[in-house]
């Protein structure tokens, strides 16, 4: 059986250590979901919201945590301990990248997206141009019998074929 018991145990126990803060962390966490959107502060009184934060501990009740939830709570308030569990279950080694070799990965992440957006503006100008260049005043040079008729040329034979 994959899931038994003891598997439970580990994960519950992760997820407790992970969320089994100090009153004001708790607090700062509370306010750290309503601030991103994951609970809504129109729908949820601040009392609700700690109610819900101790029932989403037990997964039992129908408002158990969703992966969003953790991993945000995770990653803003350094909260590692279900990620590290579920890591360790999967046979993962997990060392922290250093913060020089993750300031240059970002630095690369930003380089590739300012490319990105340069060349997505280029193409939009230059369609633009394009438009506005269909769109002005036109002089009528020809009309439709006096133009010589279109041809296409063969790859192989260069001889026109013509339509």
């Amino acid at each position: 059986m994959w899931i038994d018991a003891a598997w439970s145990a580990r994960g519950l126990a992760a997820l407790h250590a992970m969320l089994d803060v100090d009153d004001h962390t708790r607090k700062a966490m509370i306010q750290f979901l309503f601030d991103e959107g994951f609970w809504d502060a129109r729908r949820l009184t601040w009392d609700a919201a700690v109610s819900k934060w101790n029932d989403a501990k037990n997964p039992g009740k129908p408002g158990f945590w969703k992966i969003g939830e953790l991993w945000a709570l995770a990653l803003r308030f350094e909260r590692h301990h279900l990620f590290l569990a579920v890591m360790e279950d999967l046979g993962y080694e997990v060392r922290r990248t250093p913060t020089e070799e993750r300031r240059q990965l970002l630095l690369e992440r930003m380089t590739a997206a300012v490319e990105s957006c340069e060349q997505t503006l280029n193409t939009a100008r230059t369609e633009l141009a394009r438009l506005r260049l269909s769109t002005g005043p036109r002089e009528v040079t020809s009309r439709a019998g006096d133009a010589a008729p279109l041809r296409f040329f063969r790859d192989d034979d260069a001889s026109p074929v013509g339509f």
